[in-house]
């Protein structure tokens, strides 16, 4: 700390929730002329090589749009975190040294005091004398102690400010290092035109740079959530190298330890019938740990992000999937006598390629369970609310820097082309992003979709053919 600083809490805790406001007033902006472009772009309509060429600069400049809301993103919540770490204490360098100042020099007359009074009584052959020196001396040899507890006190503030100070040296920069990407492409897209035509360089270095910045800070670029099919997929389609790590990591579990290839095979198709819930809870956790990487694979004992032949990051949501759901899967809380524990039902699938998914309860226990056993807490609350109710409570939720799974059942979709995805049953879904017009955005089966919570499947479920018609929401806090 130096004499000059000078931090308020409170002031500071104000200035940044105005300015995370105002970069998300900035986001919904950008989010418009995203959509607007992209509307523009896939005018069917519209045919020509001139459009043709033009849709191909439009496109580079979603991509920066893109850059932008990343940094918008990435600004908002380090000035969320720089409120958080602020503390609450009001530290003024002037006042802080002048005190310890002040306090050192009653330290050091005290000291003399102290000094004087034993060389007197050394030198006094009268007994009671001497035994006033000594109670003098002892006197300022306690002041001069309170002197030095009172500068260490002042002494502390100072190291609180350069706590404080290095918890947030490292915000901001994320935002700083994809704004000069975003610069250097804007100069190249600006200069991309030869004889009338778009020329892009799509091997440019910006554009991998904005994307994989993109998906280690956000969904997005790509990056738009995990999949319950992908460990199947992987399974069947990967390297060598990729069926030996789920191999290695289904076996790892006592259920699972002596499984064969084929039975591998047959539980990730079991987990792609019934992963829904377990694939919402890992896009949560990925979105809890972004920026956090290496704390990620500390804990978790394998790499939160992974790259492809070409260098391009993506997020390892399937090796995450499949912890979670065989550390998870099946488990039940049971007790007696007041006393609880857990326990395994073998029987819970109907089969052991096809599973019967899981409740709100289920996810509750499980997914806290799952949590707890790798020394981290997890919060998960069922929200008591009607169809109409849905958008403001999760408002309210997010709001409060928690997350959301809903739930639905029919499954009632719209793909960003507003092209439908319908299907009965039951499905969990990560909540992603609350649109203007009044959608909830989710993420569900590796895409993004739209859900419209008064949807009259949900607010009149006795005049849909599904007997168990509902919309609900999971709070969760990690």
């Amino acid at each position: 700390m130096q004499r000059t600083d000078y931090l308020n809490p409170s002031e500071l805790k104000c200035q940044c929730a105005k300015a995370a406001n105002r970069l998300e007033e900035d986001q919904r902006a950008l989010e418009t002329v995203y959509q607007s472009i992209g509307r523009f772009a896939g005018d069917s309509e519209i045919e020509s090589t001139a459009f043709d060429t033009l849709k191909q600069q439009l496109a580079d400049y979603q991509l920066l749009i893109e850059g932008m809301q990343i940094a918008n993103d990435a600004d908002a919540a380090d000035f969320r975190s720089l409120g958080d770490l602020a503390g609450s204490e009001v530290l003024d360098g002037e006042n802080i040294f002048c005190q310890m100042e002040n306090a050192n020099n009653m330290k050091e007359s005290y000291l003399s005091s102290e000094v004087f009074f034993r060389r007197k009584m050394a030198a006094e052959g009268e007994p009671l004398l001497s035994l006033y020196y000594w109670r003098k001396a002892e006197q300022y040899a306690r002041l001069a102690d309170n002197s030095q507890r009172l500068y260490e006190k002042w002494l502390e503030k100072t190291e609180r400010f350069d706590e404080i100070a290095a918890s947030t040296a490292h915000l901001f920069a994320d935002s700083g290092d994809i704004e000069s990407w975003i610069q250097k492409g804007l100069d190249e897209i600006g200069g991309a035109f030869q004889m009338g035509r778009y020329m892009p360089v799509f091997q440019s270095e910006w554009r991998s740079q904005i994307r994989n910045a993109g998906v280690r800070l956000a969904m997005c670029c790509g990056d738009k959530g995990g999949d319950q099919n992908g460990p199947y997929t992987l399974w069947q389609r990967g390297e060598a190298s990729d069926r030996e790590s789920l191999r290695e990591l289904v076996r790892s579990y006592e259920e699972y330890s002596d499984y064969s290839d084929e039975e591998i095979g047959m539980l990730l198709t079991r987990l792609n019938s019934e992963g829904c819930g377990y694939v919402a809870f890992a896009n949560i956790i990925v979105d809890a740990y972004r920026r956090k990487e290496e704390e990620f694979e500390k804990i978790f004992g394998f790499p939160l992000f992974l790259e492809d032949v070409n260098g391009d990051t993506y997020v390892n949501y399937d090796h995450l999937i499949v912890d979670l759901y065989c550390a998870s899967d099946n488990h039940n809380r049971a007790g007696i006598a007041g006393w609880t524990y857990d326990v395994y039902n073998a029987d819970e699938d109907s089969s052991a390629t096809f599973g019967r998914g899981t409740t709100q309860e289920d996810r509750v226990y499980r997914f806290e369970r799952y949590m707890r056993s790798y020394g981290l807490q997890a919060g998960i609350e069922n929200i008591e609310c009607t169809p109409d109710e849905i958008y403001g409570r999760c408002e309210e939720e997010i709001s409060q820097g928690k997350r959301i799974i809903i739930s639905t059942c029919p499954v009632r979709l719209v793909d960003e082309a507003d092209e439908p995805a319908y299907m009965d049953g039951g499905h969990a879904m990560t909540v992603t992003g609350l649109m203007d017009d009044g959608r909830i955005e989710v993420s569900s089966w590796g895409e993004k979709y739209y859900i419209t919570p008064e949807d009259s499947d949900y607010r009149e479920p006795d005049k849909n053919r599904a007997r168990d018609a509902y919309i609900r929401i999971q709070s969760v806090e990690l």
